[in-house]
């Protein structure tokens, strides 16, 4: 039994290493340029060790997309035990999202839209986001940070509909004006836009703070 434990215990860490290599890769290079040779190779593994674990390529981004969001979420939760109040959650959780676009290869998104089910799959997951985003929201309102008269449900989807077009300005033809700027840019003025224009003035106080900090942080960058 023990011997048993050990193996299957071996083939969880080599299946999560295919995983997060596979990721990186896709996410990197667009997954249309990553073969199954390539993750292969990468790991010094056969292509077979890689087929024992995953029926397909397709699997295999689905799988590798679901570790990712549990990453993420591990990490939101850490933004949440560490942060001193919900403004301060909200600000941190929007700019972590900023940054995972901004670390993804246009072509990834693109490649993306030829897996229908993986696509259905990550609206689910996105949201689900959003569901949590606008409870943060709320809570923050109760707090004193957000306006009382704002109405957060138009304010969540009109968000979500400018960060989609941040994925769009990465997808596009230089064509597009807003494929020019880098996503944090783009995240900083929907901020000064949006989240500002519903916070109180207690709120803006805050937000005028991170944003300094964060032009700070960027520059120095």
């Amino acid at each position: 039994k023990e011997i048993e434990v050990r193996e299957e215990n071996s083939k969880e860490c080599v299946r999560e290493l295919i995983l997060k290599t596979a990721l990186e890769q896709f996410t990197k290079l667009g997954i249309k340029e990553v073969k199954m040779d390539d993750i292969a190779s990468t790991l010094s593994i056969s292509k077979r060790t890689i087929y024992e674990q995953f029926n397909d390529k397709e699997q295999l981004l689905l799988e590798s997309l679901k570790l990712h969001n549990k990453i993420i979420h591990n990490e939101g939760k850490q933004i949440v035990r560490n942060a001193s109040h919900t403004l301060e959650i909200i600000l941190k959780l929007y700019d972590k999202y900023i940054d995972i676009i901004s670390g993804i290869n246009k072509k990834f998104f693109a490649d993306l839209k030829k897996y229908p089910e993986i696509c259905k799959s990550k609206r689910h997951s996105e949201e689900q986001n959003d569901k949590r985003f606008l409870a943060w929201i709320e809570e923050g309102r109760k707090q004193g940070w957000f306006r009382e008269d704002a109405n957060l449900e138009i304010f969540s989807y009109i968000l979500r509909q400018n960060l989609e077009t941040i994925f769009t300005a990465k997808m596009d033809s230089e064509e597009n004006v807003l494929s020019k700027f880098p996503p944090q840019e783009l995240g900083r003025t929907l901020i000064i836009f949006y989240l500002r224009g519903i916070s109180t003035p207690k709120g803006q106080e805050i937000i005028e703070s991170y944003l300094k900090e964060n032009n700070k942080i960027n520059i120095n960058k």
